[in-house]
């Protein structure tokens, strides 16, 4: 990703805090994987990967105005700007970021960093768009009581030459992409909203992609549900129509201290039946067709020190569109080890 615009909002924010007396903190994280396929999956030999890590500077610079930065390192892309943003936040109602920040679409896609999430790997569902999406533009969030709002205006994503979906840091089109989010919190513990995002993803401004998104969470003492169900709808380059595509996931997590073992039914149509879940890329607009596969996930999650944690996941894979006697033996198991500061 081109990160010229993002690196000046960077440079920006970093000569405010160094100019005006901002309260600066530094968090990070860090995590790596063993992962271990049968046969027909993408790792039977078993395999160290996925070094990942992140590092965020946020602070205060002034009264109602604040800061955040983050930057992502993984084993492949090495380096990339994250977030770079500026914060007004004057009052519930009101909270304005402008900058590169994460997209407001469902819960998963702001709450993906490793120790934020049970699982190993991503939900199957968020294979449709760019993982942990980003955008550069502007964001409205509040609420009032219960009811939690977000609306935006970013650069939006757009197709690359072989029809993969990106989120470049420029606007190729000069159309924005929109959307919003709109939620609603009951009691202490449950909250449930609605998702959508609407833009043009070509050169020519004339090729449409609507994503629209449920999610729900319940938490209580001792267990936790959440899920989320993602919708793409794209008019196609080449066949003059508007083809759809969904998914769902929902994990049940127990909480045993700093013990959770978790449970997870993930369905999802997908270009192939073969995923590499972590280096998969994201939808592509050629793409004429779907299959369907479910996954049943189990595992736990171990935060055996403060500022450590560890996690085991076995993952039954069935694709839907294969005949009984096509099916591939592809279940896995991973592990993964994570620091956070």
């Amino acid at each position: 990703m081109k990160v010229t615009r993002p690196l000046l909002w960077l440079a920006l924010i970093l000569l405010l805090a160094v100019r005006l007396p901002a309260q600066v903190k530094f968090n990070g994280y860090l995590s790596f994987e063993y992962l271990k396929s049968q046969k027909d999956g993408f790792y039977p030999a078993g395999t160290f990967s996925n070094l990942n890590g992140g590092a965020v500077v946020s602070g205060v610079l002034s009264g109602p105005l604040s800061f955040a930065a983050e930057a992502l390192f993984n084993q492949n892309d090495k380096f990339s700007l994250h977030q770079a943003y500026v914060n007004l936040q004057a009052s519930n109602l009101f909270s304005f970021k402008i900058g590169l920040f994460e997209v407001p679409f469902g819960r998963f896609n702001r709450y993906a960093r490793p120790a934020e999430n049970e699982t190993v790997y991503r939900p199957l569902p968020f294979h449709f768009f760019p993982y942990r999406w980003s955008d550069l533009g502007l964001s409205w969030e509040g609420n009032y009581s219960f009811i939690y709002y977000s609306v935006y205006a970013v650069n939006g994503v757009s197709a690359d030459e072989n029809g993969y979906l990106e989120a470049p840091a420029k606007d190729i089109n000069k159309n924005k992409g929109v959307g919003g989010r709109l939620a609603f919190r009951l009691g202490e513990g449950f909250e449930a909203g609605g998702s959508f995002y609407s833009g043009k993803y070509d050169e020519t401004n004339s090729k449409n992609i609507r994503f629209e998104g449920f999610d729900l969470i319940w938490v209580t003492i001792g267990w936790e549900v959440k899920g989320e169900y993602v919708r793409t709808e794209v008019k196609h380059p080449f066949l003059n129509q508007t083809l759809d595509f969904d998914g769902y996931y929902f994990t049940l997590v127990m909480f045993f201290n700093r013990f959770k073992p978790y449970f997870s039914y993930q369905y999802s149509m997908l270009p192939d039946s073969r995923l590499d879940d972590e280096h998969a890329l994201p939808f592509n607009v050629l793409i004429e067709s779907m299959v369907k596969k479910d996954r049943k996930a189990i595992g736990f999650k171990w935060d055996f020190l403060d500022n450590f944690y560890a996690k085991f996941e076995f993952d039954w894979n069935k694709e839907k569109s294969l005949d009984k006697e096509l099916q591939l033996k592809d279940n896995s198991y991973s592990i993964q080890l994570g620091f956070v500061f």
